[in-house]
């Protein structure tokens, strides 16, 4: 049974809204872009391994996509892309979407990823899917649940990888491939008979770790150092994705794509929302949407059917949660 659904995270939505508004040729633009195509793989991974998780039944199992749990500092936080719990376990699982030959390098702990003959190093996947299951486990000790024997797997989805280690690295084991997750799942329910949880104790420790659960929202400007002035105001073209659109009397037009529309406005207002705030006023709306009008503004925001306080210019509008 699914408790939490696999969607988009809101730092990576963030990150994409940010990317929308920031120059090509902006110093951070590059590092930006990296840190979201990281993120968007990891993102595809998990919906492809979907298609596996589907064949395990049901009954068996509790599912939590994009869990994101303090440790028990309180001062961090730990992501788990697949939570699986089951009576007699949990298992713990790390997607990746990499392509290209990876290399696992056990002495220094790193991935080694080699495509058309340029390495790149990320941190090692094991050692961190290693450091979740240690969190995990704290985590459940001090939300006083009886200790259960855990698993953890670092899931590779990209059906083109080549995937080889170092010698005599023995934690190698906790690295698959997508089509073997079925295979490896069989041993696990062999090697863990025991039941520790009850339906009524995995039913009221999802509801702990949801109630646990922090989506990011950190403040995406502070966290690649850029200044709210770098970004690209106006409406973005929801055809072909330029700003900023133009404005003449009930419709939106790309000098680009010569696409119109009298919503085009909607995707800016999010984005708005995504990486700048979550209030806003008529003049803070006209001044992002490079509106001159006003009363333009007020029938957008009126249209939104927003909750607001205040009265005339001083009225400030409140989003809804995204």
């Amino acid at each position: 049974m699914i408790k939490k659904e696999l969607e988009m995270p809101l730092r990576l939505r963030k990150m994409e809204a940010l990317l929308r508004r920031v120059d090509e040729f902006h110093p951070k633009y590059a590092e930006i872009r990296e840190e979201f195509r990281k993120r968007m793989s990891g993102y595809r991974g998990e919906q492809s391994l979907k298609y596996y998780l589907s064949f395990l039944k049901e009954k068996d199992y509790l599912t939590l996509h994009n869990l994101r749990l303090p440790d028990i500092s309180g001062e961090h936080f730990f992501e788990i892309d697949i939570l699986l719990m089951g009576p007699t376990y949990i298992l713990i699982i790390d997607a990746k979407n990499y392509r290209g030959e990876l290399y696992f390098d056990g002495m220094f702990e790193q991935l080694i990823q080699t495509i058309d003959d340029r390495k790149k190093a990320y941190s090692c996947p094991i050692a961190q899917i290693n450091r979740h299951q240690l969190q995990f486990r704290r985590l459940l000790q001090q939300l006083k649940f009886p200790p259960i024997l855990s698993e953890s797997l670092v899931v590779f989805t990209n059906p083109c990888s080549i995937i080889s280690a170092s010698e005599g690295y023995n934690q190698i084991y906790k690295v698959i491939k997508s089509t073997s997750f079925l295979s490896r799942i069989e041993p696990f329910e062999k090697r863990h008979r025991k039941i520790i949880y009850d339906k009524k104790q995995l039913q009221k420790l999802s509801k702990s770790l949801l109630k646990k659960h922090t989506p990011f929202d950190g403040n995406i400007f502070k966290q690649f150092g850029i200044d709210i002035k770098d970004i690209i105001k106006g409406v973005a073209c929801p055809k072909c994705g330029k700003l900023p659109m133009y404005r003449t009397e009930r419709q939106w037009h790309c000098k680009y794509c010569q696409h119109s529309s009298n919503k085009a406005y909607l995707q800016s207002i999010i984005d708005y929302q995504l990486i700048i705030s979550n209030t806003i006023t008529n003049s803070q709306l006209r001044d992002f949407l490079n509106l001159s009008s006003p009363t333009a503004a007020r029938n957008i925001l009126y249209s939104l059917q927003l909750k607001h306080t205040g009265t005339r210019r001083h009225r400030v509008y409140f989003f809804n949660e995204i």
